[in-house]
């Protein structure tokens, strides 16, 4: 199997694994206990929070672990608002979020907050000039991811950042899911971050939440305390010590990856370059993550393309695996302007630290020979 489906998640480490073993079986102690044993452990708890706030350049107490980044999202977004609501009611979000922002914004505005949502140009870079015609002394929240999940856009964070100088109430929420150790973003310049340790060869089921200042955010779940009463409940030692492990691996491969992925990225627009209905909707550029890579097939849906490269053993996506089951055409593509057949007859090719260049040869040679067998007739047909 050929897996280069890394945007929904990617494989975790040997040694993360081992390392999430070995802490549930030698220190299974409730980090919250007082005993000598719980303390044993919520130093092993606490070590694995420090690394992490070494490793984003952080401030140790701003780092909160979670189960996951959409609810890293949620406290995030749900938290500061009931923290602000006595300033204000605006809420601005970007068109191309993940659904966890996504629809947390939309349960805000259910719950009264005028919503704004954020133009893209035809890259899926945020309109920097719309945002300054949206913002206004009533505004209290503001969500822009780091990178584009669906064709890797990378965003300009810290530019807004400099806006948003001029708006002091205003949370900056910035989903840093498929960008932390991809682009480099000064922390200080958010309110807070999130991000997810399965996609970074950690495992499932844990997350981080970064948080500028922990007053500016409300918890919105109620229980014993933990973390500082952010995400009450008994916490996950084993995973937060896994998630440091897998965040300092993927850390010390930055570099190399870079490279690496700008080969393979390079090499499949080249390998497609002669075939005039292959179209790429993630091209070489600044603006783009090498990472991902957004690939159309106009009068094709993208689940026949999906089924043809599974038949073959490579794996590949439509969309988000969090919304490829809905029946919608992606939000992401639909807001940059791209046509209703580009959009259904995407895919999406997403890299690991591991993915091979043998792999990505393959996935061409593939690719293309189910494209002359399959696909090529029916789009110069016209049918």
């Amino acid at each position: 199997m050929i897996y280069l489906d890394n945007c929904a998640t990617t494989k975790p480490y040997k040694e993360v694994l081992d390392t999430f073993v070995e802490v549930n079986n030698s220190y299974f102690g409730n980090a919250a206990s007082i005993n000598k044993f719980g303390k044993t452990t919520n130093k092993l708890l606490s070590a694995a929070r420090g690394q992490v706030a070494s490793i984003l350049q952080v401030a140790e107490d701003s780092i909160f672990f979670t189960s996951c980044a959409t609810e890293s999202n949620n406290i995030a977004l749900l938290g500061s608002v009931e923290h602000k609501k006595d300033f204000g009611n605006r809420i601005i979000v970007s068109k191309i979020e993940h659904p966890s922002v996504l629809e947390s914004f939309r349960e805000l505005e259910r719950r009264g907050f005028i919503l704004d949502y954020l133009n893209v140009d035809e890259d899926g870079v945020v309109d920097l000039n719309h945002l300054k015609s949206l913002l206004t002394k009533e505004t209290i929240l503001l969500s822009v991811m780091q990178i584009n999940n669906v064709f890797g856009t990378i965003q300009p964070i810290e530019e807004i950042s400099e806006i948003l100088k001029d708006y002091p109430k205003v949370h900056f929420h910035v989903d840093g899911v498929q960008g932390v150790l991809k682009d480099k973003l000064d922390l200080s310049k958010v309110d807070s971050y999130a991000i997810s340790a399965h996609k970074f060869h950690g495992i499932k089921g844990v997350g981080v939440l970064y948080l500028k200042s922990r007053r500016t955010v409300h918890n919105i779940t109620f229980g014993g305390g933990q973390e500082d009463g952010l995400r009450s409940g008994t916490v996950n030692v084993a995973a937060a010590a896994s998630l440091a492990k897998a965040l300092r691996l993927s850390q010390e491969k930055v570099e190399t990856v870079k490279v690496k992925h700008k080969e393979f990225k390079t090499m499949i627009i080249e390998g497609f370059s002669k075939y005039n209905h292959i179209v790429i909707n993630s091209p070489l550029s600044e603006k783009y993550i090498d990472s991902i890579i957004n690939i159309s097939l106009p009068k094709i849906k993208g689940e026949a393309i999906v089924n043809a490269l599974n038949e073959r053993g490579i794996m590949v996506s439509t969309t988000s695996a969090c919304s490829s089951k809905t029946f919608h055409l992606n939000e992401a593509l639909f807001v940059r302007g791209l046509s209703r057949e580009n959009i259904e007859g995407s895919i999406r090719v997403s890299f690991s630290n591991e993915t091979t260049k043998q792999e990505v040869e393959t996935f061409i040679e593939v690719f293309i020979d189910e494209y002359n067998k399959k696909f090529k007739e029916v789009i110069e047909s016209g049918i």
